[in-house]
């Protein structure tokens, strides 16, 4: 798996809608959707989110879980970090972590906590349990 650096926005993001952005559109979040507005059009510039632990540490851990994935299922990621594009409506794009190679499975290397916002962190316990998975598209 290539090695890579993550960012939520990067160039171009403006220009299109992501899943990122979807989840803003559909959601309750009123003061996010009109910062989303404000981002697209150009008036402000794209949230910056080096100081949010989560954020980072699903950029620290994205190559960390496709070499995981690939050494436990000797399967190759390949087109790490590729933008699609849907084919009739081009505003609406993906950024996929991945896609198995030989297979039109897309890998989603998704970091997550081992415990809700509300509770109290605690040890997990599974070693065994990894932090990816593989979705059909």
């Amino acid at each position: 798996m290539r090695s890579h650096a993550t960012t939520q926005h990067s160039t171009g993001r403006r220009y299109f809608i992501g899943g990122s952005d979807a989840r803003i559109i559909m959601g309750e979040d009123e003061a996010a959707l009109i910062r989303l507005w404000r981002e697209k059009r150009g008036e402000i510039e794209p949230e910056d989110l080096s100081g949010n632990l989560v954020v980072q540490l699903g950029v620290a851990t994205e190559d960390l879980n496709g070499r995981w994935y690939e050494a436990n299922t000797g399967q190759v990621i390949t087109d790490v970090q590729r933008r699609i594009f849907h084919p009739a409506l081009r505003w609406i794009a993906a950024t996929i972590d991945g896609r198995v190679q030989g297979s039109d499975a897309v890998f989603e290397a998704k970091f997550m906590l081992p415990w809700a916002s509300q509770q109290v962190p605690r040890p997990v316990l599974d070693p065994n349990n990894p932090q990816w998975s593989e979705t059909v598209s």
